[in-house]
């Protein structure tokens, strides 16, 4: 599998994208082989070959940022990218802060088709514990990921406005990778942890395993509050898992006291807004007619929903899948 992008600065054309493909081959640049999006590239590719069109798309790996970087250059034609993400591509901040001037003006006229769900903040505790809600998180011991990880800032946020105020010990936060926390809580050394990452989480799995989990959710009330209280808040939502999901995902090894509730931010698929609109509706279209094939893959693409495709975005829908959704009455 090609890598994009070497990290060499190349020149970028400024008015349009060159098409990467041939004539009605758009390359997809997914984050990793493994990852929901590149997967779901890879369905969406069969979608369209089993619908005879002149467009296929062809998925490739590169990672978020070098995908990015790869579209500025015209080598890619769809892309995904958090949504908090493509604001510091626009912004020449976080991991964006070396870009030249070039690639902000190629990630300024991209576009967005719809958003997915991928890595989310999960909260687990022992399925004998006597912790149900966030709330009760009050006077225990939480693993919030790896010292200096977002996760452990927006979890220290996240408790305040559940009214437990982490830096003065009202939670005991300790960063922890997820492996060694989860040994932790097998252990009864430590009452609960978050993990980062999709479902199933593999660590989480493993886990369940050896020890009955059960998830912990934030509740779906505070995430006005969560959005005022935190850095590009408008673009965190609670991401709600059907509790047949977690139960089918870890085969009854996690309970689910009905839906979860996970925090993260939408992950944006992209593209120039020189695509053809009649190009972007067609693929758009044609996905969302056979989601029923997606959510059949896995239990991570299961959550792909029109009902939250269009939340929290940071970018303009795209002219085409504009027309798309609103002839489907999601707009």
């Amino acid at each position: 599998m090609r890598r994009l992008f070497s990290g060499t600065i190349a020149a970028v054309a400024l008015s349009t994208f060159a098409s990467a493909g041939s004539a009605g081959e758009l390359l997809f640049s997914g984050v990793a082989t493994t990852s929901d999006d590149y997967q779901l590239a890879v369905i969406w590719s069969n979608i369209l070959a089993e619908a005879g069109g002149e467009t296929s798309i062809t998925p490739v790996e590169n990672g978020s940022v070098a995908g990015m970087r790869a579209a500025a250059q015209g080598e890619v034609d769809i892309v995904g990218i958090g949504a908090p993400h493509y604001r510091d591509a626009l912004g020449n901040t976080g991991r964006f802060t070396d870009d030249p001037p070039e690639f902000v003006e190629a990630y300024e006229g991209m576009q967005a088709l719809f958003a997915i769900p991928t890595g989310m903040a999960q909260y687990v505790t022992r399925a004998d514990s006597e912790i149900h809600t966030l709330s009760d998180f009050r006077d225990h011991s939480v693993g919030i990921g790896r010292p200096g990880g977002n996760a452990g800032r927006v979890s220290g946020i996240l408790f305040g406005v559940h009214g437990m105020d982490m830096e003065a010990g009202e939670v005991d936060g300790q960063h922890l990778e997820y492996v060694p926390a989860l040994e932790q809580l097998a252990a009864g050394t430590l009452d609960a942890t978050l993990v980062w990452g999709g479902l199933p989480h593999p660590a989480v799995d493993n886990a369940s395993r050896g020890t009955p989990l059960r998830f912990v959710s934030p509740d779906p009330a505070t995430l006005g509050d969560f959005r005022e209280a935190i850095t590009n808040g408008e673009f965190y939502i609670f991401q709600e898992v059907p509790a047949d999901t977690i139960e089918a995902a870890y085969e009854g090894r996690v309970e689910a006291e009905g839906p979860a509730y996970f925090w993260t931010f939408p992950f944006q698929i992209m593209v120039s807004a020189d695509m053809p609109e009649d190009t972007a509706y067609e693929i758009v279209k044609a996905l969302w007619e056979n989601i029923e094939t997606v959510h059949g893959q896995s239990a991570a693409l299961s959550l792909i929903s029109l009902d939250t495709a269009l939340e929290s975005l940071s970018a303009d829908l795209h002219p085409g899948a504009e027309r798309y959704y609103r002839e489907v009455g999601a707009l």
